[in-house]
Protein backbone atom coordinates (compact mmCIF):
# COMPACT_ATOMS: atom_id res chain seq x y z
CA UNK A 1 0.00 0.00 0.00
CA UNK A 2 1.27 3.46 -0.86
CA UNK A 3 1.74 5.83 2.04
CA UNK A 4 0.66 9.43 1.97
CA UNK A 5 3.48 11.83 1.23
CA UNK A 6 3.64 15.55 1.79
CA UNK A 7 1.90 17.72 -0.77
CA UNK A 8 3.99 20.24 -2.62
CA UNK A 9 2.25 23.44 -1.62
CA UNK A 10 3.39 26.55 -3.45
CA UNK A 11 3.98 29.80 -1.67
CA UNK A 12 5.12 33.01 -3.32
CA UNK A 13 8.71 31.87 -2.73
CA UNK A 14 7.82 28.37 -3.97
CA UNK A 15 8.84 26.78 -0.73
CA UNK A 16 7.13 23.55 0.32
CA UNK A 17 5.44 22.83 3.60
CA UNK A 18 3.38 19.98 5.01
CA UNK A 19 -0.37 20.41 4.38
CA UNK A 20 -1.34 20.11 8.06
CA UNK A 21 1.37 22.23 9.65
CA UNK A 22 -0.91 25.24 10.28
CA UNK A 23 -4.12 23.42 11.07
CA UNK A 24 -6.24 24.28 14.07
CA UNK A 25 -6.57 20.89 15.74
CA UNK A 26 -9.57 22.01 17.77
CA UNK A 27 -11.58 22.84 14.65
CA UNK A 28 -10.32 19.79 12.75
CA UNK A 29 -11.35 21.02 9.31
CA UNK A 30 -9.75 22.36 6.14
CA UNK A 31 -11.12 24.10 3.06
CA UNK A 32 -9.88 23.22 -0.43
CA UNK A 33 -10.96 25.44 -3.33
CA UNK A 34 -10.48 25.03 -7.07
CA UNK A 35 -9.30 28.07 -9.02
CA UNK A 36 -10.44 28.17 -12.67
CA UNK A 37 -14.19 28.69 -12.93
CA UNK A 38 -14.46 28.66 -9.14
CA UNK A 39 -12.40 31.41 -7.51
CA UNK A 40 -12.40 33.28 -10.81
CA UNK A 41 -15.23 33.46 -13.33
CA UNK A 42 -13.26 32.14 -16.29
CA UNK A 43 -11.05 29.17 -17.05
CA UNK A 44 -7.68 30.91 -17.39
CA UNK A 45 -6.04 27.77 -18.77
CA UNK A 46 -8.70 27.54 -21.48
CA UNK A 47 -8.15 31.19 -22.40
CA UNK A 48 -4.41 30.53 -22.70
CA UNK A 49 -4.93 27.38 -24.77
CA UNK A 50 -7.38 29.08 -27.13
CA UNK A 51 -4.97 31.97 -27.70
CA UNK A 52 -1.53 30.35 -27.58
CA UNK A 53 -2.00 26.58 -27.69
CA UNK A 54 -3.34 23.67 -29.68
CA UNK A 55 -6.97 24.35 -30.59
CA UNK A 56 -7.70 20.62 -30.34
CA UNK A 57 -7.16 20.68 -26.58
CA UNK A 58 -10.80 19.75 -26.03
CA UNK A 59 -10.08 16.30 -27.45
CA UNK A 60 -7.65 15.79 -24.57
CA UNK A 61 -10.37 16.76 -22.09
CA UNK A 62 -12.72 14.30 -23.77
CA UNK A 63 -10.13 11.53 -23.42
CA UNK A 64 -9.88 12.39 -19.72
CA UNK A 65 -13.63 12.10 -19.26
CA UNK A 66 -13.65 8.75 -21.06
CA UNK A 67 -11.06 7.52 -18.58
CA UNK A 68 -8.40 6.98 -21.24
CA UNK A 69 -5.80 9.25 -19.61
CA UNK A 70 -5.19 10.61 -16.11
CA UNK A 71 -5.85 14.15 -14.93
CA UNK A 72 -2.12 14.83 -14.75
CA UNK A 73 -1.53 13.44 -18.25
CA UNK A 74 -4.28 15.64 -19.68
CA UNK A 75 -2.64 18.74 -18.20
CA UNK A 76 0.81 17.76 -19.46
CA UNK A 77 -0.50 17.18 -22.98
CA UNK A 78 -2.34 20.48 -23.08
CA UNK A 79 0.23 22.80 -21.53
CA UNK A 80 3.13 21.50 -23.63
CA UNK A 81 1.37 23.11 -26.62
CA UNK A 82 1.41 26.63 -25.12
CA UNK A 83 3.87 28.75 -27.09
CA UNK A 84 3.84 31.97 -25.05
CA UNK A 85 5.83 32.99 -21.95
CA UNK A 86 4.07 33.57 -18.62
CA UNK A 87 3.98 37.36 -19.04
CA UNK A 88 2.04 37.12 -22.31
CA UNK A 89 -0.41 34.59 -20.88
CA UNK A 90 -1.05 36.70 -17.78
CA UNK A 91 -1.66 39.77 -19.95
CA UNK A 92 -4.16 37.82 -22.03
CA UNK A 93 -6.14 36.29 -19.15
CA UNK A 94 -6.22 39.25 -16.76
CA UNK A 95 -8.32 41.34 -19.17
CA UNK A 96 -10.98 38.64 -19.29
CA UNK A 97 -11.01 37.41 -15.69
CA UNK A 98 -12.66 38.58 -12.48
CA UNK A 99 -13.01 37.06 -9.02
CA UNK A 100 -16.24 35.30 -8.14
CA UNK A 101 -18.11 37.61 -5.73
CA UNK A 102 -17.12 37.57 -2.06
CA UNK A 103 -13.92 35.57 -2.35
CA UNK A 104 -12.30 38.31 -0.29
CA UNK A 105 -14.87 37.67 2.43
CA UNK A 106 -14.09 33.96 2.32
CA UNK A 107 -10.39 34.65 2.87
CA UNK A 108 -11.21 36.93 5.82
CA UNK A 109 -13.61 34.36 7.27
CA UNK A 110 -11.03 31.56 7.05
CA UNK A 111 -8.33 33.75 8.58
CA UNK A 112 -10.55 34.79 11.49
CA UNK A 113 -11.85 31.26 12.03
CA UNK A 114 -8.33 29.78 11.74
CA UNK A 115 -9.64 27.52 8.99
CA UNK A 116 -6.77 26.54 6.67
CA UNK A 117 -7.53 27.51 3.06
CA UNK A 118 -5.73 25.86 0.16
CA UNK A 119 -6.27 26.48 -3.54
CA UNK A 120 -5.96 23.09 -5.26
CA UNK A 121 -5.82 23.48 -9.01
CA UNK A 122 -4.64 21.98 -12.25
CA UNK A 123 -4.23 25.47 -13.66
CA UNK A 124 -1.12 27.45 -14.50
CA UNK A 125 0.71 28.27 -11.26
CA UNK A 126 1.88 31.71 -12.35
CA UNK A 127 -1.69 32.74 -13.24
CA UNK A 128 -2.98 31.58 -9.86
CA UNK A 129 -0.19 33.39 -8.02
CA UNK A 130 -0.72 36.55 -10.09
CA UNK A 131 -4.38 36.86 -9.10
CA UNK A 132 -3.95 35.89 -5.46
CA UNK A 133 -0.90 38.08 -4.93
CA UNK A 134 -2.71 41.16 -6.18
CA UNK A 135 -4.56 41.29 -2.88
CA UNK A 136 -1.70 40.00 -0.73
CA UNK A 137 -3.66 36.80 -0.07
CA UNK A 138 -0.63 34.56 -0.48
CA UNK A 139 0.37 35.36 3.09
CA UNK A 140 -2.55 33.20 4.19
CA UNK A 141 -3.82 31.19 1.21
CA UNK A 142 -1.70 28.23 0.10
CA UNK A 143 -1.59 26.76 -3.40
CA UNK A 144 -1.40 23.10 -4.37
CA UNK A 145 -0.80 23.05 -8.12
CA UNK A 146 1.69 21.83 -10.72
CA UNK A 147 4.86 23.90 -11.00
CA UNK A 148 5.28 24.94 -14.63
CA UNK A 149 8.49 25.57 -16.58
CA UNK A 150 8.47 27.34 -19.93
CA UNK A 151 10.95 25.73 -22.31
CA UNK A 152 10.44 28.20 -25.14
CA UNK A 153 8.26 25.78 -27.06
CA UNK A 154 5.83 24.72 -24.34
CA UNK A 155 5.45 24.05 -20.61
CA UNK A 156 6.63 21.08 -18.61
CA UNK A 157 4.95 20.37 -15.29
CA UNK A 158 6.07 19.07 -11.91
CA UNK A 159 3.05 17.80 -10.03
CA UNK A 160 2.32 18.03 -6.31
CA UNK A 161 3.66 14.98 -4.52
CA UNK A 162 0.39 13.89 -2.96
CA UNK A 163 -0.12 10.16 -3.18
CA UNK A 164 -2.48 7.93 -1.30
CA UNK A 165 -3.68 4.42 -1.94
CA UNK A 166 -6.57 4.61 -4.40
CA UNK A 167 -6.10 8.26 -5.40
CA UNK A 168 -6.61 9.08 -9.06
CA UNK A 169 -5.08 12.57 -9.06
CA UNK A 170 -3.27 14.98 -6.77
CA UNK A 171 -6.62 16.66 -6.03
CA UNK A 172 -8.34 13.68 -4.46
CA UNK A 173 -4.96 12.57 -3.11
CA UNK A 174 -4.80 15.76 -1.04
CA UNK A 175 -8.37 15.23 0.21
CA UNK A 176 -7.52 11.68 1.25
CA UNK A 177 -4.31 12.81 2.91
CA UNK A 178 -6.13 15.41 5.01
CA UNK A 179 -8.75 12.87 6.04
CA UNK A 180 -6.08 10.43 7.25
CA UNK A 181 -4.96 13.20 9.62
CA UNK A 182 -8.45 13.37 11.09
CA UNK A 183 -9.62 16.55 9.34
CA UNK A 184 -13.01 17.15 7.81
CA UNK A 185 -12.45 18.36 4.25
CA UNK A 186 -14.74 20.92 2.64
CA UNK A 187 -14.30 21.29 -1.11
CA UNK A 188 -15.42 23.97 -3.58
CA UNK A 189 -15.24 23.29 -7.32
CA UNK A 190 -16.90 23.43 -10.70
CA UNK A 191 -15.46 20.99 -13.22
CA UNK A 192 -15.00 17.36 -14.18
CA UNK A 193 -11.45 17.49 -12.84
CA UNK A 194 -12.91 18.19 -9.38
CA UNK A 195 -15.15 15.13 -9.28
CA UNK A 196 -12.71 12.66 -7.73
CA UNK A 197 -11.90 15.13 -4.95
CA UNK A 198 -15.59 15.89 -4.42
CA UNK A 199 -16.36 12.20 -3.98
CA UNK A 200 -13.80 11.97 -1.18
CA UNK A 201 -14.59 15.26 0.56
CA UNK A 202 -16.67 15.55 3.71
CA UNK A 203 -18.93 18.07 2.00
CA UNK A 204 -18.95 19.80 -1.39
CA UNK A 205 -19.94 23.26 -2.55
CA UNK A 206 -20.46 23.03 -6.32
CA UNK A 207 -20.78 26.14 -8.48
CA UNK A 208 -24.41 26.40 -9.55
CA UNK A 209 -25.04 25.15 -13.08
CA UNK A 210 -21.51 23.78 -13.42
CA UNK A 211 -20.35 20.41 -14.73
CA UNK A 212 -19.46 19.38 -11.18
CA UNK A 213 -22.93 20.28 -9.90
CA UNK A 214 -24.49 18.10 -12.59
CA UNK A 215 -22.16 15.19 -11.85
CA UNK A 216 -22.78 15.47 -8.09
CA UNK A 217 -26.53 15.24 -8.69
CA UNK A 218 -26.09 12.38 -11.14
CA UNK A 219 -23.77 10.39 -8.87
CA UNK A 220 -25.50 11.25 -5.58
CA UNK A 221 -22.58 13.16 -4.08
CA UNK A 222 -23.72 15.23 -1.09
CA UNK A 223 -23.36 18.86 -2.05
CA UNK A 224 -24.80 22.36 -2.05
CA UNK A 225 -24.92 24.49 -5.18
CA UNK A 226 -23.61 28.04 -4.72
CA UNK A 227 -23.36 31.16 -6.83
CA UNK A 228 -20.85 33.14 -4.79
CA UNK A 229 -18.59 32.73 -1.79
CA UNK A 230 -20.97 34.30 0.75
CA UNK A 231 -23.06 31.15 0.29
CA UNK A 232 -19.94 29.09 1.01
CA UNK A 233 -19.30 31.09 4.19
CA UNK A 234 -22.90 30.57 5.32
CA UNK A 235 -22.64 26.84 4.62
CA UNK A 236 -19.39 26.55 6.56
CA UNK A 237 -20.84 28.40 9.55
CA UNK A 238 -23.72 25.94 9.58
CA UNK A 239 -21.44 22.89 9.45
CA UNK A 240 -18.44 23.83 11.56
Amino acid sequence: MKSARSALILTLSRQAFRPNMNHNAGRAAVLLVDFDGTIVDTDTAQIALDRFGDHDWMRIDEALERGEISFEESLSREFVTLKAPPEAIIEEVRRQTSFRPNFDRLVDYCRNAQLPLTVVSGGLDFCIQHFLDRNDWLRFVKICAPISHFTGSGYTLMFPEVTHYGSSSFKDGLVRYEKTKGFRVFFVGNGFGDLSAAKEATFVFAIRGSRLAHLCREQHVQHEEVEDFQEVIDGLRHRL
